[in-house]
Parts: C-alpha cells; structure tokens; sequence
C-alpha cells in the first residue's frame, strides 16, 4: 500500500494511493478519535447537507498501514484543479467558504487547523473543502493556527488584485506556499493604502510582528506561540476577515470578457455553431469529461454541460472567466462547468515535492471530447505554432475534438497578422484537410462563414 505523492504535509492523515479512483484518507488515533466524535454529535452530516464540507464515511475494506488507527473514504470529484487556476470570483468564495467553515466549527467547539487553499476543489462552479481531516478538537485560549497559512493562500493574493490591480494567478503558481504577507504583499502597499480595509491589521501589523518574532530567542517565539487568545476574540477575528474579503473586487482589466458580447458573429453563424457542438456531443454520445479550450465566457460549455458529467471552460484571460464563473451560479450548468484559467500555450506544469505534489493540467484526466472555437488562428497565426503541432496536440489531447479553423483572411485574422511582419506558410484551407485526414477521420465539416469552418475530428 502506497500513499499518493500530494499527501504528506499532514503527520495526523495520509491518503492512500488505491485502484479505481477512491479517495481514501487513513488517519492516526488521535484523528481517527476526532473524526469519531464528530460523526457522533452530528456535525460532519451537518456540514456536508449545507454545502461546505465534501461527504465522507468510515471504510473497513482496505488495509490501513501500520502506525494508522482508521481509514474514510470520500468521493472523488471529477476534476482536480488549483488556486493558481482560478478566477478573482473563485479564490474569494474558495476563501469565504473556508470562513464560514471556520466559524461553524468554532462555535461547536472545533477548530480547522489548516487553512491551505489547496485544501478547497471546485465541483462544478462550487467550491467543497475536502480535507476531511483538518477538523480537530478546539483548545481553550488557543489562537487559530491557521491564521498565516490563510492569510497568505487567500487574503494576500486577493489584495493583490484587488488594491494593486495585479493577477495574483502567476504569484500563486510561482510558489505552493502562497503569497506571503510580510514579504511581498506589505512592500507594495504603501501609507497611502493603510485606509483600506484589512491593511493595517493583517497585513502591515502582522509584517510588523513577524518580523521582530524573527529576531527573537527559540524560547521566547514559544512564548508568542502559546499566548492566550479567547474564543470570543478568534471568532470577531474570523467574522472580521469575512466582512474585508466578501468586500473585494478585482481591479485587473480584461482583454476578452466582452467579447462575447462585442464580436462580429452574426445570431445565424452562432446558431450554426451551437448546432454544430450540440450535433457532435449527440453522435460521440457525452461522456465523463469534456474540454473547452478557449471557452470565452461559457457560450458552448453549456452545450457541453448537456451531455457531459463535467466540462472544463478553460481561458487564458481571467476576467473572462470569472465572467463566466459569475454567470454560472444557480444554473444547471453549474453542476457540471468548472471554470480554469489556463493558456494553452503555457499550461499548468506538475509542481511541489519532486514534480508530484500537484499534477500538470494534462495529468487530470484525458477529456472524452475537447472543443477548440476560434482559437487555432491565435496561437497559429499570433503566437507562432506550427498547424500541424496543434493538431498534433488536439489528436494527443482527446479521442475526439471539435475545432474551428479561420483563415488568414478572417478579419480577426487580419487584425492579429497587422503587427507581424513574417508570413505563415502553410497555413490554408486545403493544408488543414489534409493534416487533419493524416492523424485520423473527418467526420463532419460545416461552413459557418465563408472564412469559418468547422470541423469534428476523430483519431
């Protein structure tokens, strides 16, 4: 028996790396004695009904490897993805739920001693804390130890985009540990911010305060980790921290967000699109997890959500994402659609202890169908990739893909080859066909406009 290469930063829980998909914590006595206590009282099935807390329960038919007491076992999620791939809108209610975690277990005598970011996946447009065992007993006067680790995982970054104007995505995936506080997110803000909610408490008082802990004696930084803080004063600072981040807003602007709304497309080459995307998931069938790859703000993840049980709307731009993150909730869509920000041309790569601790975008499950909609003449024609690499990618990506094709004459095209100077050889029509019919099947092919055309490929 194994443990999975992510699961090691807990000394109280592991989980276990077993065949089928499970999700299978093993916990030492002193969780496993927790975990019992609140599935007696009832706090666990309270949790997991409204929404915070990701569902779990005893199981007995693996081993538990020596030295652990009990093992749970909880549903695996369709898709794993990380803060550094989130939207504004999705790391601040990935922080509020974390929040109002906190709170309710503060109040029946129980504290979340982790407050990792990574410890929230999305299912469907909803953010679930998973880690299970990160509930454990509340000490009297103990302060909340997971204050620094939220700080920096969800406040910090969040200030960044939303008092400095700055995507926090590339600070986060720069470094798993967060965005520090004392570090990097006090220097940046000045005197001038110090009217801003949360600054100077939790950000230029903390830096202050961390860095004179620094200088101190072992003893005496023992000392300041044992200072008695009452219950009543961890949870204002709790409902505090609810009331700065549930106040943010992104400051960052957005290239594509209005795009959807902006663009040239008339209602019947949209409809003809729709049509197409809606046609091809009826003849592949749907399936388990499908791709939109430069999905915009969701237009043809909704068709795909659908008929596929989860659907990945993938976007370099934040902001269209967050759009469509926003546009989701209280739809059926949201069930299935997990927003992403990603750029396909820099895909998220395996990160943490020795590559292994968080897996690269196209680890997290071969997709059964990817859509790739106006896209091909921006990374073929604006960013340099040769045709037949991007189809070399979407045939590796997927059994099947749907893919529009717009021609140099396009006037989007025109308007992305106006600052170029060198041509693109190659990159035609016919070249396209041809291509396309050396790593596998046409299946169907549409006109949309005469310099649009669509196309179903299978390998």
């Amino acid at each position: 028996m194994t443990f999975a290469p992510s699961s090691f930063r807990d000394p109280d829980a592991r989980v276990l790396a077993v065949d089928g998909g499970r999700v299978v914590r093993v916990l030492s006595a002193r969780a496993a004695a927790a975990d019992a206590a609140l599935r007696a009282n009832g706090l666990l099935d309270e949790l997991v009904r409204d929404r915070l807390l990701v569902p779990s329960a005893p199981t007995r038919d693996v081993t538990i490897p020596d030295g652990w007491a009990a093992a749970i076992e909880s549903p695996r999620l369709p898709f794993v993805s990380y803060p550094y791939e989130w939207s504004f809108g999705m790391l601040q209610d990935a922080a509020l739920l974390t929040l109002r975690l906190s709170e309710r277990l503060l109040e029946r005598g129980v504290m979340l001693k982790d407050a990792s970011a990574y410890n929230v996946l999305f299912d469907g447009a909803a953010p679930l804390f998973v880690d299970v065992a990160s509930l454990a007993p509340y000490e009297e006067n103990a302060p909340w130890a997971a204050y620094g680790q939220f700080c920096d995982h969800f406040l910090a970054p969040l200030m960044l985009e939303a008092y400095r104007g700055v995507r926090f995505q590339p600070a986060l995936r720069g470094s798993l540990e967060g965005l520090s506080v004392t570090d990097q997110l006090a220097p940046l803000l000045t005197v001038a911010d110090l009217w801003r909610p949360g600054v100077l408490v939790h950000v230029k008082a903390r830096a202050l305060l961390d860095r004179r802990t620094r200088r101190l004696a072992t003893s005496l930084r023992r000392e300041v980790r044992r200072a008695a803080v009452p219950k009543a004063a961890v949870l204002r600072n709790l409902q505090g921290l609810h009331r700065i981040v549930s106040r943010l807003r992104s400051r960052t602007p957005s290239v594509w967000a209005e795009y959807d709304d902006a663009n040239t497309y008339d209602a019947a080459t949209l409809e003809r699109k729709t049509t197409f995307v809606a046609a091809a998931c009826e003849r592949l069938g749907g399936g388990r997890l499908a791709w939109d790859v430069g999905a915009n703000t969701g237009r043809y993840s909704r068709v795909l959500a659908e008929r596929y049980r989860c659907v990945v709307a993938m976007d370099a731009d934040a902001g269209a994402v967050d759009r469509l993150y926003r546009s989701v909730h209280g739809t059926p869509a949201a069930r299935a659609i997990v927003p992403l920000v990603a750029d396909l041309m820099d895909p998220s790569p395996a990160r943490g202890w020795r590559g292994r601790e968080r897996a690269a975008l196209t680890e997290r499950g071969q997709p059964d169908l990817a859509l790739y909609l106006a896209l091909v003449h921006h990374l073929c024609l604006g960013r340099g990739v040769p045709l037949d690499d991007f189809l070399d990618l979407a045939c590796a990506s997927s059994p099947a893909s749907v893919i529009e094709f717009v021609a140099a004459d396009d006037p989007m095209s025109q308007a992305i080859l106006a600052t170029k100077e060198a041509a693109h050889p190659g990159y035609d029509l016919a070249a396209f066909r041809t291509l396309a019919t050396r790593r596998g099947r046409i299946v169907a092919e549409t006109a949309v406009s005469p310099t649009r055309h669509l196309f179903l490929l299978t390998r």
